[in-house]
């Protein structure tokens, strides 16, 4: 039965309690504290005993427990301070952070007031860097799976996470896409496909063709690229393709890739030999197939590295096939799902095994190069995610050296391993980054900074005899991958110097550049085109013409041509046309791709260019100027809106049209000989000694173009109008210029 509160409040209402019990309790009262009811009821206590609230309610008077004094603090002993310091000082020699003491630290005790240079600064940072903030991230790793998580949001929950396998489960390769939903997944988006799922096995080739493939890649790709173990790679292959009902999805799109990469490597006749295929029906059969595997893998999700080097693999393939900026998000997606896996954090500082913890590296910056490269194409900015790595250079091992049980990494090699192409560019990287005072959050763009041309000189300088001293004194012309590492290094220094010294740095953007310095950069721009072009004509080195092409360097062919517009005549002049009209015959997308700007810009470069050489016909030494060079009449025709000239077939693509006209095998190689004499000389008698010697085996890869950042503006210059003209005079001529001294038409 419920009471009112008056009835409540009556003493009625409530029942008699025993005496004896009521007086007990009574007794119990303290001064000081509320009794339990008066407490409950929020009304005033007397503190009597009992009080007179409970004496009206005919209840027993209970007195309110009081609360606990609070715990003072317990002073720790002087050993107790040193037992825990003993303690943090072990877990931090367990997690490899160095720590010293304040007596074998002569930088840190500094006085109060002391002024530090800024060397003083540098150095300190440079033994003891500090802590970098907000670096709470958690690594959470298993079984080729890899999920990276820092934001507030997960630091909050990951004590929620007992199992490391829960974040990795938050997304699977195996989850079926959903096809039926309003919106499409991001993937069939993304590489514009309408299938969301579809079977694959009819899509590889014979087994046979499987391994044919793969040996290919072992030897056109895989010594350039370098980011998967290849004898376990190898396995997995070989188990896959003996059950592919069951593969799994990114195993296969893997394969793909792998099948793609190959072809491309391979020229036609290759191609029909090997495989019963033309060129370009397998690259259409594999470029979808991989596109449709990399969606199966659901790679815009997957957490899966394989998924990710599947991805890298495509994106090698297609830069020819993709404009610049759809090229540039592709990359910037391998970035954003590398950043998902952690390879941008070092496996070592997360207790990943060493094995993966090298691929992993690898695999990191395969895709800093890789983006690097599409960024500049695109005009985009400094990839800001250089700013936020700590992962470590590979080790300069062969795949013979690694398998997946080990348990520490074996000592770095010193000389040639497999990785010989990778560590030039590891050491160029590392180069540019040791220029700076900063890091590395502004390399890419100091390293055109005018008032710093000598110390740029010196660490070029620094860079070549590190090239020769460490790699290119052991290194075989007898084995491809060791010529082409010759010719790659020859080329990387090139290009610095030609970034280094380059007209854009200066505030008049080169109009009043010393002629000195403005032949000595048309020489060297000259010598990169040449190298390259000579790429193309290479036997031992054919197999990396994909990378060749890929890697062509715009920034001194566009010097070459700007220079052109003002050099008429002259036997350096020549041998630059003559590259010139080869580099337009081997990349015929630079006449055939009118919806590229950048290739439309350098068109109308190179007719200007040559409507100046043509202008000073009767300046041409006496003799007849010359007929127009086919890429001339296919630019005039496409601007004039004519009847088209034929362009370079595939057959003329890897023969020129002017090979009579190549410079003559003894004065290309003077350029490499001035770079490295006694290890070329070296190498060609030595080829010349076992019959193996052919000038025409001899190639350049164009490298450089990865690391070396392209002035997007200079490009932009050539969309808006003219480049800086420079008008020297008399006094500034070179004896040894080709240019009529302040005489320009």
């Amino acid at each position: 039965m419920l009471l009112t509160p008056s009835q409540r409040n009556s003493p009625e209402s409530v029942p008699p309690l025993p005496g004896p019990h009521f007086q007990l309790n009574a007794s119990k009262i303290t001064r000081g504290h509320s009794c339990i009811l008066c407490q409950q009821r929020k009304v005033k206590c007397d503190r009597q005993k009992p009080c007179s609230n409970c004496v009206k309610a005919r209840v027993d008077c209970i007195p309110s427990v009081p609360t606990a004094p609070r715990r003072r603090r317990r002073k720790f002993s002087e050993q107790d301070t040193a037992s825990r310091l003993k303690r943090c000082e072990q877990l931090l020699k367990k997690h490899g952070i160095r720590y010293d003491d304040d007596d074998d630290s002569p930088l840190e005790s500094t006085s109060p007031g002391t002024v530090i240079t800024e060397e003083e600064f540098s150095q300190r940072n440079l033994i003891n860097p500090p802590p970098r903030a907000g670096d709470r991230g958690m690594l959470y790793s298993d079984k080729g799976t890899s999920h990276y998580i820092e934001n507030t949001l997960w630091e909050n929950l990951r004590d929620e996470i007992e199992d490391p396998k829960e974040a990795l489960q938050l997304s699977s390769d195996d989850d079926e896409i959903n096809e039926s939903g309003m919106h499409p997944e991001p993937e069939l988006f993304c590489l514009g496909h309408r299938n969301a799922s579809k079977d694959l096995k009819t899509l590889h080739p014979r087994m046979v063709h499987i391994f044919r493939l793969w040996q290919v890649f072992l030897d056109n790709v895989q010594p350039l690229v370098k980011i998967f173990h290849a004898p376990t790679t190898q396995q997995l292959i070989l188990q896959a393709s003996a059950d592919l009902d069951n593969v799994a999805k990114p195993t296969e799109a893997l394969m793909f890739c792998i099948y793609l990469l190959a072809v491309t490597s391979l020229e036609e006749q290759d191609c029909q030999a090997m495989l019963g295929d033309s060129r370009d029906s397998l690259l259409s059969k594999f470029s979808h197939a991989a596109q449709q595997a990399l969606i199966n893998a659901r790679f815009m999700k997957s957490l899966n590295m394989l998924t990710l080097q599947a991805l890298i693999l495509y994106a090698l393939a297609v830069p020819k096939y993709y404009d610049p900026h759809s090229f540039y998000i592709l990359t910037g997606m391998a970035v954003r799902i590398a950043q998902r896996l952690g390879i941008h954090k070092d496996g070592a500082l997360h207790k990943i095994s060493p094995f993966e913890t090298e691929f992993r590296r690898r695999t990191w910056w395969q895709v800093v190069f890789l983006d690097g490269q599409s960024s500049k194409l695109a005009g985009a900015g400094f990839p800001a995610h250089l700013l936020q790595y700590d992962t470590k250079l590979p080790t300069n091992v062969s795949d013979s050296d690694l398998n997946p049980n080990m348990t520490e990494m074996p000592s770095e090699k010193e000389g040639v391993t497999e990785m010989l192409a990778l560590q030039l560019r590891y050491e160029v990287a590392t180069a540019m980054k040791s220029f700076t005072k900063g890091g590395n959050n502004n390399f890419w763009s100091t390293i055109t900074n005018v008032e710093l041309i000598v110390k740029k000189d010196m660490v070029i300088d620094e860079l070549e005899a590190k090239f020769e001293e460490k790699y290119i004194r052991f290194c075989d012309p007898s084995i491809p991958l060791h010529l082409f590492a010759i010719y790659m290094s020859k080329a990387v220094i090139c290009a610095m110097r030609h970034m280094a010294h380059h007209p854009r740095q200066y505030p008049d953007r080169g109009a009043n550049m010393p002629a000195k310095e403005k032949d000595m950069l048309f020489t060297e721009a000259l010598k990169e085109i040449e190298l390259s072009t000579m790429g193309f004509r290479s036997k031992a080195i054919r197999g990396f013409m994909w990378h060749l092409h890929v890697q062509f360097q715009l920034n001194p062919f566009v010097h070459l041509l700007s220079e052109l517009r003002h050099r008429v005549y002259g036997a350096q002049v020549d041998r630059a046309w003559e590259q010139i009209e080869l580099a337009f015959d081997q990349r015929p997308e630079m006449l055939l791709d009118n919806k590229n700007s950048l290739y439309l810009a350098i068109g109308n470069l190179a007719l200007k260019a040559w409507a100046k050489r043509e202008g000073a016909g009767g300046l041409y030494r006496g003799s007849q100027l010359p007929a127009a060079p086919r890429f001339v009449s296919v630019l005039r025709s496409q601007r004039n809106n004519s009847t088209p000239v034929s362009t370079p077939s595939t057959t003329e693509l890897r023969q020129p049209s002017n090979m009579k006209q190549m410079p003559q095998p003894s004065e290309v190689f003077d350029l490499v000989q001035t770079a490295y004499p006694n290890t070329v000389h070296d190498a060609i008698h030595g080829m010349q000694q076992i019959g193996g010697w052919n000038p025409n085996n001899y190639a350049i890869d164009m490298n450089m173009q990865d690391l070396v950042t392209e002035d997007w503006e200079y490009y932009q210059t050539l969309l808006d109008g003219e480049l800086p003209t420079y008008y020297g005079n008399a006094a500034q001529q070179s004896p040894h210029s080709d240019m009529p001294g302040g005489q320009f038409p």
